[in-house]
């Protein structure tokens, strides 16, 4: 199986998730001190949910909830979560030359969706969250990844433009990871004024089970199998998760699932799509 990654947009090369990119934008958002409390205020009152897991864990997924959906719904990806810290991307994975823009416009939509969340918690006797933002855009290095890659062009390819394969040749074992060239990107500014336009050629971007962006990809594989350099890189960047199981098997959701159905399409593909 194959997992292919986009170039993004942008003037100059970049790294970001691990992938060979253009300029990007991520942002992490954190949960901070409560509002109007001190910080060892904040930590008693933390101390006392923590008392009550059930609680604690619903106030957790509520904040989760709200920001990721703030987040995707400005075209980025929600990469980790770690503690009451998030990590997102945005241009990572398509083409998006307004991404510095989708991110500003996330973290906007972050602190009002945490308002409307406060005020569910105050009616429940909670005590307010806060929280503290970051943005980070990329620079224009274009690094080297941190195991050897190669690279294979065809006739049919643009000239001077490479496919750059990151899993080993002799590996036969590996999921087969491959880098975009830019040169074969889609032009995301004409599609989005296309669908914008309602031109006719927008159709092809409208798929028939709704589905917009890929949101998750999750890889099981062999019990016996040990990770490829590749494998283990993207997954400590969030890329994609990796769990062991009975035999190789792709996991890829789109939008977040919100439609809540699945289609299992084994044994034709070892593949489950959810959306």
């Amino acid at each position: 199986m194959g997992l292919q990654a986009h170039r993004i947009a942008g003037a100059q090369p970049s790294r970001v998730a691990g992938l060979r990119a253009h300029e990007t934008t991520h942002l992490r958002g954190r949960a901070a001190r409560l509002r109007g409390q001190s910080r060892t205020q904040a930590l008693a009152v933390l101390h006392e949910m923590a008392s009550h897991p059930a609680v604690l864990a619903r106030v957790l997924n509520g904040y989760y909830q709200r920001m990721s959906d703030a987040i995707t719904q400005h075209s980025g990806h929600v990469s980790t979560f770690v503690g009451d810290g998030i990590l997102a991307y945005f241009g990572a994975f398509t083409p998006n030359p307004w991404q510095s823009d989708d991110a500003v416009r996330a973290a906007l939509a972050m602190r009002e969706a945490l308002t409307s969340y406060n005020k569910d918690l105050e009616s429940e006797g909670l005590p307010p969250l806060a929280i503290g933002i970051g943005l980070h855009r990329t620079s224009a290095d274009n690094d080297s990844f941190p195991f050897p890659t190669w690279t294979i062009s065809m006739p049919w390819m643009p000239a001077d433009s490479r496919i750059e394969i990151l899993t080993a040749r002799d590996d036969t074992k590996s999921p087969s990871f491959f880098v975009e060239p830019r040169a074969l990107a889609v032009d995301e500014v004409k599609n989005r004024v296309a669908i914008q336009n309602k031109s006719p050629d927008a159709a092809i971007f409208h798929h028939p089970l709704g589905v917009q962006r890929v949101t998750g990809v999750h890889l099981v594989s062999p019990g016996a199998y040990q990770p490829a350099p590749a494998v283990t890189y993207l997954e400590k960047l969030g890329v994609v998760s990796v769990q062991p199981g009975k035999e190789w098997l792709l996991e890829l959701t789109f939008d977040d699932g919100k439609q809540g159905k699945s289609k299992d399409l084994r044994p034709d593909l070892p593949l489950v799509i959810r959306y």
